[in-house]
């Protein structure tokens, strides 16, 4: 699918080294460039662009300001902040308005990246006016600065454990429920710990990054009981499907996998919920998906989260999970017990599965 590129830059030289990457990675995409960033709307004339980058730092005039700008204008396209600067304040003035931020030297295969999230977008029709409500209204797609700041940290070449716990340490919120989850049984550690450093390190840095960011987005919503009970269920079906996960002599890895679905799906139901906060009417299906799900997708695309998380989300919630694979079999399962279904519903859906331990378990799960 093509699309339209726009890159902003006062230095000429790196506006012809991005366009010729540009042109390269996708040489059917339009490319607009604008070396004039007061002016950069003169670059797109006729043209509405599918994503901008933007350098932070030019003269008169700021990258995350000119973002702002693009934000309102065509509050549908993907913004990228190019930056030789990653302190606190730079991340944070660009938290609300910037879907990626860049820092440089960068390679070809972080523009490539963030390419391929823009694909994964417009290969889904989502409709203008929720993308719209999603990018202008509830100015979800940034991502929370606390969770930018541990992603930060944990792509880093040489990844420090303190440096992460002194970042989410600010936040005692999220740092109560990273130490309740590494104290947890599911992680099989016989005595407890209070020290978050070694909390983090029993999670693993992958699972730290996706609590962050689940928690983060809540506490970017309105304090409503609603949102905080949302999240609190996507905790407890990844808590499920790690029972089940084990039920089904899954490998660890898969169990982490599903465990992190688990959780990321709860940001569909944060959204959905805020949406209807703004008095926004939703299907209970978009697009033959369910909108939960298909909203899940669209925030974990926009930041660039893996696409196999992403695809198992969305498998979960087909209604032909029980043939999909076991891991969406799990995840869907594990949904269903937390999201309460009738007896009679569960007693047929434990029929449909084949003669094994996780029938077994379900058969035996307490009403």
């Amino acid at each position: 699918m093509k699309a339209t590129v726009l890159f902003i830059d006062d230095d000429p030289f790196m506006l012809k080294a991005l366009e010729r990457i540009a042109r390269m990675l996708r040489p059917d995409w339009q490319v607009l460039t604008c070396h004039e960033p007061k002016v950069w709307q003169a670059a797109c004339v006729d043209v509405q662009p599918d994503i901008v980058f933007c350098d932070f730092l030019m003269p008169g005039c700021k990258g995350d300001k000119v973002l702002a700008e693009c934000r309102t204008m065509y509050p549908n396209c993907l913004r990228v902040l190019l930056t030789g600067d990653l302190s606190e304040e730079i991340i944070s003035d660009a938290s609300h308005d910037a879907h990626f931020v860049l820092s440089k030297p960068f390679q070809n295969a972080d523009i490539d990246s963030v390419f391929v999230a823009l694909s994964r977008l417009l290969s889904f029709n989502l409709p203008d006016a929720l993308r719209a409500q999603l990018t202008s209204g509830l100015r979800l797609p940034g991502l929370p600065l606390i969770a930018r700041k541990v992603r930060a940290k944990i792509r880093q070449p040489e990844v420090n454990i303190h440096e992460i716990a002194v970042v989410i340490s600010q936040d005692t919120v999220i740092s109560a429920r990273l130490v309740q989850l590494a104290n947890s049984a599911f992680l099989g550690f016989k005595h407890p710990t209070h020290s978050l450093a070694v909390c983090l390190m029993r999670l693993g840095t992958s699972l730290v990054e996706v609590i962050v960011t689940a928690m983060a987005l809540e506490s970017h919503l309105p304090e409503h009981a609603h949102y905080r009970a949302a999240n609190e269920k996507a905790f407890q079906q990844a808590t499920i499907s790690q029972v089940l996960s084990e039920a089904q002599g899954l490998c660890h890895d898969e169990q982490e996998k599903i465990f992190t679905a688990a959780i990321l799906s709860g940001l569909g139901r944060l959204a959905a919920l805020a949406l209807k906060d703004q008095h926004v009417q939703l299907p209970d299906l978009l697009s033959g998906i369910k909108t939960e799900a298909l909203l899940s997708w669209y925030l974990l695309t926009s930041w660039g989260y893996e696409e196999d998380i992403i695809q198992l989300i969305l498998d979960s919630k087909n209604d032909n999970y029980l043939q999909q694979d076991e891991s969406a079999l799990v995840l869907a399962l594990s949904g269903y017990l937390v999201d309460g279904i009738s007896d009679e519903y569960f007693r047929n859906l434990i029929a449909q599965l084949p003669d094994n331990a996780l029938k077994k378990a379900l058969k035996e799960w307490p009403n």
